[in-house]
């Protein structure tokens, strides 16, 4: 069952300074119910504030959100602005979650699995036949919790060397199209078939199932077999099986979606000292599998929540997703990461891409998390479950 639940907003400002605000009261509503939140005082909330604040100083980032949620007490905290502009950072303020967007996917397949529409021990070369080499079967549920093998083309590999091993001539004319205009400055987004081709130029790491890769291949993978079996866009699945169903609307998904976030992404310049913007290089996003996914803190909280506790699953496939393989050392399962943090075990998703670092983070039974994103990533990114730990723990 799903349930209907309502984000805090706030209207779009210039020239920011760092504050917090919360409120109290649960975070789930049914359908018939109404939640009423009064006018946010503006807190000093020296400890919240402070960890924010230092965070973002550290690392020299622009800006930095955080919402965090312990018990019925809410809040939402800025430190810093936007971009470069100063525009401020208010609880609408949408942002690039990156890889927390692969929890939302798994959901979605196991979702498909509750409908029958696949099983997780499908073998993806018989969904899709020709995708990938058929030497060594790949599942589905390979592909969630990594397993597969599958050659990570978005981390390890170089389209523009990677184009000339490709067989199939239609797909190595679309690469080397994609590889001019991306030289000549224009924004250019690889097909999901385009990703995959890419990655199966390269030798498997392991044989299927028998240890753990991270791999963006993997999801864009799931992405594929999910939008087969259901014929239905990955963006109209998050529409229809999630967003919509908990009442967001700030969560969309690139593609379909190829706007800019308020959050812009940072990363260094060659020139010391200055930022390069890096929000709108959506060149590896593929069908968005991956990371494609565009939302505010408040939204990515209220949908982890939902998935964790439970609201979206039924119970025995929310404990699959938690479930991490021994390959992984225990820490991957399904979509979701385990955190042992000082307070109980948590379990999330960090994202990295775009000049964006971001984490969302939840306890066992939905009543603690934390998401939090800074607008930079360079040859130091920050140390985000460190962070989370300390907001939600001490």
């Amino acid at each position: 069952m799903f349930a209907i639940v309502s984000g805090c907003t706030g209207a779009v400002t210039r020239h920011p300074v760092s504050r917090i605000t919360t409120t109290t009261g649960p975070r789930f509503v049914t359908t018939t119910a109404k939640r009423t939140i009064a006018a946010a005082p503006v807190l000093p909330g020296p400890d919240v504030q402070r960890l924010l604040n230092d965070e973002r100083r550290t690392y020299g980032s622009p800006g930095a959100l955080a919402v965090v949620q312990i018990g019925d007490r809410h809040w939402f905290v800025s430190s810093g602005t936007a971009d470069t502009q100063g525009t401020e950072i208010t609880s609408r303020t949408r942002f690039r979650i990156a890889s927390i967007t692969k929890p939302l996917v798994a959901a979605l397949v196991l979702d498909a699995a509750s409908r029958h529409e696949l099983s997780l021990d499908d073998v993806v070369n018989e969904l899709l036949p020709g995708l990938l080499r058929p030497d060594q079967p790949i599942t589905v549920r390979m592909l969630l919790n990594h397993t597969s093998g599958v050659f990570d083309e978005a981390s390890d590999g170089n389209p523009g060397t990677d184009v000339k091993r490709l067989n199939n001539p239609q797909l190595r004319n679309q690469a080397r199209q994609l590889l001019a205009r991306r030289r000549a400055g224009q924004r250019v987004v690889y097909s999901d078939q385009l990703l995959v081709a890419l990655a199966e130029t390269h030798p498997r790491y392991f044989a299927p199932g028998t240890s753990y890769h991270y791999s963006r291949t993997d999801y864009q993978l799931a992405a594929m077999v999910l939008e087969h079996v259901t014929h239905s866009s990955l963006s109209t699945l998050m529409s229809t099986r999630i967003a919509g169903p908990l009442g967001l609307r700030h969560t969309t998904l690139a593609p379909a979606d190829l706007g800019s976030p308020e959050l812009r992404g940072y990363g260094p310049n060659r020139t010391p000292g200055e930022l390069v913007d890096l929000t709108d290089d959506l060149t590896l996003f593929g069908n968005g599998g991956s990371g494609g996914v565009m939302a505010t803190a408040d939204d990515i909280l209220i949908i982890l929540r939902a998935i964790v506790s439970g609201r979206l699953l039924p119970a025995v496939q929310v404990d699959d997703m938690k479930t991490a393989t021994v390959q992984s050392k225990n820490l991957y399962g399904l979509g979701l990461i385990t955190y042992h943090l000082t307070c109980g075990v948590f379990y999330g998703h960090e994202g990295g891409v775009a000049g964006t670092a971001s984490i969302a983070i939840v306890s066992n039974r939905g009543d603690m998390g934390a998401v939090i994103a800074l607008n930079w990533r360079g040859s130091r990114d920050p140390q985000l479950p460190a962070l989370a730990d300390k907001l939600l723990c001490t």
